[in-house]
């Protein structure tokens, strides 16, 4: 076996190093912060050090990794190792503390508050180091307020939101459609901007229910259709569809609610497509539950993703915990956001999404 130390400025320096000498099979054996004497400024270690190896019989090891791995995979006629295995850096990150990895992200000392805080919170480290690395770097920085400051600066530019629905500017009906997973609060949060364009925008506005199945779906959009007193129908299909809006074509906006499902039934978004096509101005609102993790949103996103989704809204804000993944979702998919609702009060517990709330959010 073939041992070498590197010395390196950074983790990502060395890392780069190994793998460049040694190829993608080194091992790590070890990692350390040292002090460079030369440098030293009383702060805090200068270099880092990483000891790694290579092991000529490395191959039959990673043959083996790979038959386990294939085993594991059970009913995947696809599975791809190569694509899987993670490469020499994505592992070493991995088995980093956190203020190892700040460093290998490029974090200052004086950064290193401000980035355990949003790490807490779930915002994602990279996102994080991205930001940071657009910080115009001055004295004032060492002041972690400064730092917050123009941190959310910069996530005001970042951050998308295109307030709530409104009415088509020509002389049809706006049809918005609200997708997503089970439980994530459909149709409580239809009601919600219906009563919102009801009361506050004096629109006039139907409801329409495409849950003909779920017990008790129609009976609560009904319910509140009453008391709101609007038109609620239902359809099961295309023609059924057309018929309603065709029947509510003064309307100023015809809001329509989808059965949930589970983001493994990946025909129904196909589904769905038959029953709006040959309908115009369909607006797609993708509906999540801030208490669901990010992997979950990306499931349900790319569940939804043929219906060509036009924005994103939060649901459960209220008893969400911290709100880091609901910005890693919107600036991974450029998603703009419409709303967050907070409650199950009707129609109270609903409000347009900023950027200014979203960014407190992240911040507790």
């Amino acid at each position: 076996m073939q041992i070498k130390k590197y010395i390196a400025g950074n983790y990502s320096e060395a890392l780069a190093s190994i793998k460049r000498e040694m190829g993608n099979d080194a091992l790590i054996l070890t990692t350390r912060s040292i002090r460079d004497d030369s440098a030293w400024n009383g702060r805090g270690a200068s270099k880092v050090e990483i000891t790694a190896a290579i092991d000529p019989v490395s191959n039959n090891i990673k043959s083996e990794i790979e038959v386990i791995s294939q085993e594991s995979t059970i009913g995947s006629s696809n599975f791809n190792y190569a694509e899987a295995e993670p490469d020499i850096k994505s592992l070493m990150y991995s088995l980093l503390s956190q203020t190892e990895r700040a460093k290998a992200l490029g974090i200052k000392n004086h950064q290193l508050d401000l980035f355990s805080q949003l790490i807490k919170n779930g915002l994602n480290e990279k996102i994080i180091a991205k930001v940071f690395s657009k910080i115009t770097v001055s004295d004032e920085d060492d002041n972690i307020l400064s730092l917050k400051n123009k941190f959310i600066k910069i996530m005001q530019r970042l951050i998308i939101c295109k307030g709530g629905v409104e009415a088509s500017n020509g002389s049809l009906p706006k049809k918005v459609v609200l997708v997503g997973p089970t439980g994530a609060g459909k149709t409580t949060t239809i009601s919600k901007i219906a009563a919102d364009l009801i009361y506050r925008k004096k629109k006039k506005v139907a409801l329409v229910s495409l849950d003909t199945f779920r017990v008790g779906g129609i009976e609560q959009l009904q319910i509140y259709g009453d008391i709101m007193g609007i038109p609620v129908e239902t359809a099961q299909d295309n023609s059924g569809l057309e018929e309603c809006v065709k029947r509510h074509s003064d309307k100023d906006v015809i809001l329509i609610d989808t059965m949930g499902r589970c983001h493994k039934d990946h025909d129904y978004s196909a589904q769905l497509s038959k029953i709006f096509e040959g309908l115009d101005e369909i607006e797609t609102h993708l509906v999540l539950s801030a208490v669901s993790n990010e992997k979950q949103f990306m499931k349900s996103y790319k569940q939804f993703s043929p219906l060509e989704i036009n924005r994103v809204l939060f649901t459960k804000i209220d008893e969400g915990l911290n709100f880091g993944s609901v910005v890693n979702f919107s600036l991974r998919t450029r998603l703009p956001l419409s709303y967050l609702t907070t409650g199950q009060r009707v129609p109270e517990d609903i409000e347009v999404a900023v950027q200014d709330r979203v960014i407190r959010l992240i911040f507790n």
